[in-house]
């Protein structure tokens, strides 16, 4: 792995990362990391699924570090986003959950690799090196047990129909946004869509799940685990 006192190999280009992860000392940390190899250069940092929406579409780089868990959208729906406006980008997604779920959630949404936040610093540059080159990669942790095809049985999540598969993608963002407290013309602003679209679709959440106010449709998106992530 090249460090930064060495220079790059003749004709070999830096590979340009965008950080999205909502804690900053977790942004500084992995800035600080990739500082030292010359083969990467972190172009910008993002706070939220939104905001890392807005940068990778600007910037085209060629690789996400992408937090799952974050405020306003979560790494899922935001992955399936930036696959759309950023398709030649690769995105590596970065867990604290290890279970089968949450990876083969990602895996499906379009992540070209899946790494968890404990893994060693030898195994992260690993991952973005071979997720560089179109290779896919999945934690130590989770090899051997992660398999897309023949699974003997179903995992325990996907096993129990939930109220909240009657949900569409856009449903789902917007009763977490609804949740996180934001208003309609807030969520509006963030999905640009209009105030009176935001409304509808809470009526249709409120009718779907059978709720009746924004107090209770924030306690179900909690119970649900929806304001963590969308597995």
């Amino acid at each position: 792995m090249a460090k930064r006192m060495n220079s790059l190999p003749s004709g070999q280009r830096t590979k340009r990362i965008l950080i999205v992860e909502d804690h900053a000392i977790l942004r500084d940390g992995l800035r600080a990391i990739l500082a030292d190899y010359s083969e990467f250069k972190v172009v910008s940092e993002a706070a939220d699924g939104l905001e890392g929406i807005r940068r990778a579409s600007e910037l085209q780089p060629d690789l996400v570090l992408l937090d799952m868990t974050m405020p306003k959208m979560n790494g899922i729906d935001a992955l399936v986003e930036m696959k759309k406006v950023c398709p030649r980008t690769r995105v590596l997604i970065l867990s604290v959950h290890s279970s089968q779920s949450y990876c083969k959630a990602a895996i499906r949404a379009g992540a070209d690799g899946y790494i968890l936040k404990d893994s060693r610093q030898e195994e992260l540059i690993e991952a973005i090196q071979k997720t560089l080159k179109g290779e896919r990669f999945i934690s130590r942790e989770l090899r051997g047990t992660h398999t897309d095809n023949n699974k003997k049985k179903k995992d325990s999540e996907e096993a129990i129909t939930l109220k909240s598969d009657l949900l569409t993608r856009r449903e789902k963002q917007i009763l977490k946004l609804i949740a996180e407290g934001y208003s309609n013309k807030e969520i509006g602003e963030m999905l640009f869509i209009s105030p009176k679209t935001v409304d509808n679709h809470r009526t249709n959440l409120m009718r779907k799940l059978n709720l009746h106010n924004v107090q209770e449709l924030t306690r179900y998106a909690s119970r649900e685990n929806l304001l963590v992530d969308e597995v």
